[in-house]
């Protein structure tokens, strides 16, 4: 469902329990504003690249997210009413978001929240650090339930 509306809200979606409350949450910030959801699936870069280098071709699995995003992934957008794209893109996933709130000119990212504890975030950052620290727009870390 395609709609032009005057503001756009990115939810980055891999449908975990954190993704699921996340889309919840953007859906009721959206709900009675004029306003789209662009439901966001990252497929990793590395591995796109871990599967070229078995020789597999990447296609197939990325329409089988492009068909989860168009149908079992956006229905609690349809039944809510809520506009919305989806888009699917390849990269790490917080320069992915970025990147795509960027190019659709988007008010807000949302995204789900683990809990993974400090070894984690010492580690590696996760998702939402590297956009908190590094997004030119607001971001919204839902916790899952």
């Amino acid at each position: 469902m395609t709609v032009h509306a005057a503001e756009t809200v990115v939810v980055g979606y891999n449908d975990s329990a954190a993704a699921r409350a996340a889309l919840s949450w953007a859906i009721e910030h959206v709900t009675g504003r004029d306003a789209q959801i662009l439901l966001t699936y990252v497929v990793s870069s590395v591995t796109e690249w871990e599967l070229a280098a078995v020789q597999i071709d990447p296609d197939p699995i990325r329409h089988r997210f492009e068909r989860l995003l168009a149908t079992d992934w956006s229905a609690a957008l349809r039944e809510a009413g809520v506009p919305y794209q989806t888009v699917l893109t390849v990269g790490r996933a917080s320069d992915a978001l970025m990147r795509c709130a960027r190019e659709h000119d988007a008010s807000l990212i949302v995204i789900g929240m683990t809990g993974r504890g400090v070894l984690h975030e010492l580690v590696g950052a996760s998702v939402a650090t590297r956009l908190i620290h590094r997004a030119h727009r607001p971001v919204v870390a839902v916790p899952a339930p």
